[in-house]
């Protein structure tokens, strides 16, 4: 069976609830299609464990592409890194991530041993820009937030990183006819909440009946909001079945 996830951002109880809960095989394959770590307190955790599955293919979100950068520069001697030395861009590099959730990633950084560290920034460093799949009958392609300045006669490789990790997807918009987009980055209960004015948004921290996933237009969005009181959720694309957690 092939799964999709998105957006874990650091439960790593979260993660391993629905490993469980679709009782993930050796001869599974799931996708994580970006912002694994920043925001709760398990990013390195889910990383080393994620790490050790060859059946599990990340894809790189914004908090990544973000962190590797950032991370190379607490490679040795994590504790003490002379920050003022550090130039001015690299160090705005290091406050807008922080700003973004990084503090927290920062901190277990420094708790793990050197070799754990470089096979951490390692392994950030081979997140894919997307992935593709068929499955149940179905063609997917699958990135982090969607694809920017999109042009169907485009080759996926031809994008920007910045075109497909930061640039949400337009969820009234086919991209694809004969394939699905599969996508996070976007909580689900704002697509509901953008594309009928007469729902009542939902204030962040809060659970919404829209932290589900959406699925019109040659759409999958798997984003249900597990950072901002919704839960996290996998999606089986054999069948199109969504598993949250609990």
């Amino acid at each position: 069976m092939i799964y999709c996830m998105s957006d874990i951002r650091g439960n790593y109880n979260g993660f391993k609830n629905i490993l469980s809960k679709i009782h993930f095989k050796d001869t599974d394959t799931l996708y994580v299609l970006g912002n694994v770590i920043d925001g709760g307190e398990g990013s390195m955790k889910l990383l080393l464990d994620m790490m050790m599955r060859e059946n599990v293919y990340p894809v790189i979100g914004e908090h990544e592409y973000a962190a590797i950068g950032c991370l190379s520069l607490l490679m040795n001697d994590a504790d003490d890194v002379d920050l003022a030395g550090l130039s001015h861009e690299k160090m705005e590099r290091m406050a807008d991530w922080a700003s973004m959730g990084g503090q927290q990633t920062i901190k277990e950084f420094r708790e793990l041993s050197d070799e754990q560290r470089e096979m951490v920034v390692d392994y950030l460093s081979d997140f894919s820009l997307y992935e593709e799949a068929e499955a149940g009958g179905r063609s997917f392609v699958m990135v982090h937030a969607g694809i920017g300045n999109f042009a169907p006669d485009k080759e996926l490789e031809e994008y920007d990183i910045r075109e497909l990790i930061t640039q949400p997807a337009d969820y009234s918009k086919v991209y694809f006819e004969d394939k699905y987009l599969v996508t996070g980055h976007t909580p689900t209960r704002k697509i509901y909440e953008d594309q009928n004015p007469l729902i009542e948004k939902t204030p962040e921290g809060g659970s919404s009946p829209y932290d589900k996933i959406y699925t019109l237009n040659n759409h999958v969005a798997i984003n249900c909001g597990s950072c901002i009181g919704g839960r996290l959720c996998a999606v089986r694309l054999d069948d199109m079945k969504p598993f949250y957690e609990d």
